[in-house]
């Protein structure tokens, strides 16, 4: 793959994304937005602490912990570049990491950008446009959508190994072809998984009363 002229710290945050939206760095410079990005989440976290969170992101990540080895700070602070990666917005976050942050800004979702909107990745995972921007072009409706990616093509993209072992959101490490379909990186529409086949997730824990 080439690469666009980008700066290091670029790159390396873009490699370290991809595991945090599922799909391949071609897809994330393909926007054009992870420079724009990547300075969002420092104004946001703060440049110490947003440090802070990318060296505890990349031991995870490499690691192959994942999300689950995060705290719940940093935790946060993941979902939140997940997000914007997929709406193009910076989301409001949990007041707890709010608070925990020191942020001295206002707690609110914003679009990062006009052109942010319309690269958000989450049109891709349905095969979508927004509205107004990028058709697909007379006739496209009548065309299959791709076939289901298969588990190799999966590796080949995200640029992972053979004896991957994957973790995030099961209890045990598992290889990836044992992983749930609907824990798989990529379209989910592409694998035919209905939503009433997704699981829900845990409620949040019952608050302890003190006396």
């Amino acid at each position: 793959m080439t690469v666009p002229a980008v700066t290091k710290e670029v790159e390396e945050f873009v490699d370290l994304c991809v595991p945090l939206t599922g799909f391949p760095a071609f897809d994330l410079y393909a926007t054009g937005m992870a420079e724009r990005y990547l300075e969002t989440a420092r104004q946001q976290v703060g440049a110490a602490a947003f440090a802070e969170f990318w060296t505890a992101w990349g031991v995870a990540a490499s690691e192959r912990g994942g999300p689950k080895d995060l705290s719940p700070v940093h935790l946060e602070v993941a979902r939140a570049l997940t997000y914007m990666w997929l709406t193009g917005a910076w989301p409001r976050l949990a007041p707890a990491a709010h608070a925990a942050l020191r942020r001295q800004m206002a707690n609110e979702e914003f679009v990062v950008a006009p052109e942010a909107y319309v690269e958000g990745l989450v049109w891709r995972t349905f095969h979508g446009h927004p509205a107004g921007a990028k058709p697909p072009g007379f006739g496209t409706w009548a065309v299959r959508p791709p076939a289901q990616p298969t588990a190799d093509g999966l590796r080949q993209d995200l640029g992972l190994g053979e004896e991957l072992v994957c973790r995030t959101g099961l209890e045990s490490e598992v290889a990836l072809d044992a992983v749930p379909d609907h824990l798989l990186p990529g379209y989910r529409a592409w694998r035919q998984i209905p939503p009433s086949a997704v699981p829900t997730s845990a409620g949040p824990a019952a608050r302890e009363e003190h006396a």
